[in-house]
């Protein structure tokens, strides 16, 4: 009996030392900063300022008289001389029958394409699914009551059937496609006679770029910024943002020149340290997204504000609906491997000097995880930002920083080869 009581007792305590051993390990193990990492990427950073400008074009205000006018030429789109550019109505009647020829130039087409395409091999199955399908998209456009594109699915509904019935061998649907491209010829040819007794058409009497837009402003022109200064600058600006009126009968414009310009203002002095003929990157992001190369035509520094004319031979599509932007001007790009701010750690030594004096010399480094270690790489801070560097490896050893590292954020007791994992 004694000999039990004293194995239970030892049992007992194996047991309450077992409890402390792993209540001290968890509650160590808790104490302790877990490991945070992220990963380093590469990334740029452009630098220079922010500048608001007029753009300034070769135009030309296109004009006509009329109640109802319709332009030919899309925004942006190259017009040679003699091209139309807009039809004038002299009546909302007219611009009907405009809409009823565009739609049986439609119809005749895709009627005419059915005929050419009938007597060719016609995988029949394929085009019975897409009749199907025509008729149910045309049954959901209906009940959906979208009507914006349902005459052309009725169309093409009914071309898909024609060629269904041709291809079955159904001689009768021939004939009957020959019999309805004459017919919408003849309503065509009717209407067509009509509408030129009502309609005036306007051509473009020279080459360009066409756009609908005018604003008053097409006064501003490239011949005048030779001469010109900042506070004519800021005079244009406001006579832009509060354009007089076009001219009444205008329907649109012509650009005449593919060269463009952007007058623009800076900040002050020369910090920038930009140079006449140099090409920068301009940056717009309001209107229009993207980067155009420009180059630098005239600068003219100033206390207060910094006159900058450059010009551009590309993107004139992209911007003919602009006047007044704010930019931003790239004089340069920094690249570096991007990390967080607290990962960058600052490791202080002293250095005996050739006088024997002693001088504090501070190396730049991160640790990152390799394998399941911790690992000291040193580094030059390229660019810093609000809350992460831009980093260079000091050297081309093995183990630089690379992009897709491992970096540690830890800021406390982390050295070269801790384990960490």
């Amino acid at each position: 009996m004694k000999e039990s009581t004293l194995a239970t007792k030892i049992m007992i305590g194996l047991l309450c030392a077992g409890v402390l051993v792993y209540l001290s390990l968890y509650l160590l193990l808790g104490f302790q900063e877990e490991l945070a990492t992220t990963t380093a990427y590469t990334y740029s950073v452009n630098q220079g300022a922010e500048a608001t400008g007029v753009l300034v074009r070769e135009e030309r205000v296109l004009s006509g008289s009329g109640g109802y006018v319709e332009l030919v030429p899309s925004e942006g789109e190259k017009t040679a001389a003699g091209d139309a550019v807009a039809l004038v109505y002299s009546d909302a009647s007219a611009l009907s029958t405009q809409q009823a020829i565009q739609t049986l130039r439609a119809e005749i087409e895709q009627l005419q394409y059915a005929l050419s395409t009938g007597t060719q091999s016609v995988d029949v199955s394929r085009l019975d699914g897409q009749v199907v399908s025509s008729i149910v998209s045309l049954r959901a456009l209906a009940a959906s009551g979208d009507l914006s594109d349902l005459e052309d699915s009725a169309l093409n509904l009914r071309t898909m059937v024609f060629q269904r019935d041709y291809a079955y061998g159904d001689t009768g649907a021939a004939q009957d496609i020959s019999q309805l491209i004459a017919d919408k010829q003849s309503q065509l040819s009717t209407l067509n006679t009509s509408l030129s007794q009502v309609a005036q058409t306007i051509y473009a009497p020279v080459s360009g770029i066409f756009s609908g837009q005018v604003d008053g402003c097409e006064s501003l022109t490239p011949d005048l910024l030779d001469a010109l200064t900042a506070q004519q600058l800021s005079a244009w600006m406001d006579t832009a943002a509060a354009p007089a009126a076009p001219e009444p009968n205008a329907i649109g414009k012509l650009i005449t020149n593919s060269t463009w310009y952007f007058a623009a203002l800076l900040p002050g002095g020369d910090q920038l340290q930009l140079t006449q003929g140099n090409t920068y990157t301009v940056s717009f992001s309001s209107d229009f997204y993207g980067n155009v190369d420009m180059t630098l035509e005239r600068i003219v520094p100033g206390e207060e504000q910094t006159l900058a004319i450059f010009s551009a031979h590309s993107h004139l599509s992209d911007t003919t609906l602009l006047r007044i932007q704010t930019v931003d001007v790239v004089t340069d790009t920094v690249e570096g491997i991007r990390v967080p701010r607290r990962a960058l750690r600052v490791e202080t030594e002293d250095v005996e000097q050739e006088d024997g004096s002693v001088k504090q010399q501070n190396t730049y480094v991160v640790y990152t995880v390799v394998g399941r270690q911790a690992e000291r790489k040193e580094v030059e801070v390229v660019y810093t930002g609000d809350t992460f560097y831009l980093l260079r490896p000091v050297d081309d050893s093995s183990t630089r920083l690379r992009a897709g590292d491992e970096v540690i954020l830890n800021t406390s007791d982390i050295y070269d080869g801790k384990v960490v994992r």
